[in-house]
């Protein structure tokens, strides 16, 4: 092999997969295939790529330089080693690998800068069709000041590579939400579809409630509606932060000040619905040990090989001790689920789960014993929640034994 093969070759069963048309689904063997990308990545040698390739990987800003205004460079529009990676993927690459190196080295923003510059496209794809976008936004590696840059630089947020999959789809993966903000608002298309028929859209309640919140934010901005409890800010100034006090009688808004609930009361009086027989319902909640609940996303993460440290806790953690003083909160309720299907709701198969942020209060609902009031409970998430089968309210636990929940108002998915 001459130099600037890197160590990586194209295997006669990847150009298999590789030669079929369109984009490449389970059935067509997409997973195999990243299998094997995954594997001949795991060979990658930097040694043996051409000096310019070299250079960028390890982020050698005046290397750089000095070879394209030297004319030695090679043709930044062009690519390296069988797997035809472009300088500016490489830089990403780099980026997110390399660590420890010389002082003159590392530079990577730097370096994709001025190939943008330069002249280099943003939206070279190798042979996966991964661009550098693609790779900017993969976690666990995921780095978001090369993502800006290369969406400031031109780059496409809705390219599609050879699996159909946009730049989007990652940063739900690994929950990144700083990359999923930009790349919505550089206008990333929630609808494109991979070759398995998967949207960002549709996807997106599997990879979690901070992606879900995420999106639905997104969407909500996007067609200019606003849902209740969605920022984290006075209701009335727009001042955000903590020590926020909320409205004591609906307690779906929030203020900084007496002052600003005072000047805002015409406006929101009308919009106030109080805790009522008629907007709340009244449940008897059950106790147990919850100990080994894991969170749908958590799973699929740790499927795909994509298990985020954020979403871990250490062992030996201290477990948050419940609490049954009276108060007022945020939270989440979920109805059964069929286990083989995340969306497909199961009446009768187990009891409500609910919880709050702090998860110092969490306990089912079953139906037995509330029959009237876990129905209606349930016929507003799946009408209104997420997916059908989650939705956050309004709260108050006024004994251990009575939990009125204000079913009249859905609040803005929550990131937990």
């Amino acid at each position: 092999m001459e130099r600037g093969h890197g160590g990586l070759k194209v295997t006669a069963e990847m150009e298999d997969i590789l030669k079929q048309p369109g984009y490449i689904s389970i059935k067509m063997g997409s997973e195999k295939l990243r299998a094997m990308f995954q594997t001949q990545f795991g060979e990658l040698d930097i040694n043996k790529l051409s000096s310019f390739a070299f250079a960028c990987m390890t982020g050698q800003i005046q290397d750089v330089k000095a070879a394209v205004s030297g004319g030695v460079a090679p043709d930044i529009t062009g690519a390296e080693t069988p797997f035809k990676i472009g300088f500016l993927s490489f830089t990403v690459l780099g980026a997110q690998r390399i660590r420890g190196a010389s002082p003159n080295s590392l530079k990577h923003l730097d370096v994709i800068n001025y190939l943008l510059q330069c002249g280099a496209p943003p939206d070279l794809p190798d042979i996966s069709g991964h661009t550098a976008l693609h790779h900017a936004c993969t976690p666990p590696l995921g780095h978001f000041e090369l993502a800006r840059a290369l969406l400031k630089g031109g780059a496409n947020p809705n390219v599609q590579n050879r699996y159909g999959e946009v730049p989007l789809f990652f940063p739900f993966q690994g929950q990144d939400i700083p990359i999923l903000d930009f790349l919505m608002e550089h206008n990333a298309d929630l609808d494109i579809k991979d070759g398995n028929g998967d949207s960002p859209r549709g996807l997106c309640v599997v990879f979690g409630p901070q992606v879900t919140a995420a999106v639905r934010r997104w969407e909500r901005k996007r067609s200019g509606e606003k849902a209740l409890w969605e920022e984290k800010e006075c209701e009335y100034c727009k001042k955000k932060g903590r020590g926020l006090k909320q409205c004591a009688r609906c307690h779906t808004v929030r203020y900084c000040s007496s002052d600003c609930q005072r000047m805002h009361w015409k406006t929101h009086k009308p919009l106030c619905q109080p805790f009522s027989t008629s907007t709340t319902v009244t449940l008897k909640p059950t106790y147990g040990n919850f100990s080994s609940t894991i969170s749908r996303a958590d799973f699929t993460r740790e499927a795909l090989g994509l298990s985020s440290p954020k979403s871990k806790l250490p062992k030996n953690a201290p477990h948050t001790p419940m609490s049954f003083d009276q108060k007022s909160m945020i939270i989440k309720v979920q109805v059964p689920v069929d286990p083989f299907s995340p969306t497909a709701t199961s009446m009768g198969l187990g009891g409500l789960l609910i919880y709050n942020k702090k998860k110092d209060f969490m306990c089912t609902v079953q139906r037995a014993g509330n029959t009237n009031e876990y129905d209606d409970i349930v016929r507003v998430v799946k009408s209104r929640g997420v997916g059908g089968v989650k939705a956050y309210f309004a709260a108050e636990l006024r004994t251990r034994d009575e939990l009125v929940v204000k079913i009249s108002e859905t609040l803005a998915e929550q990131p937990f």
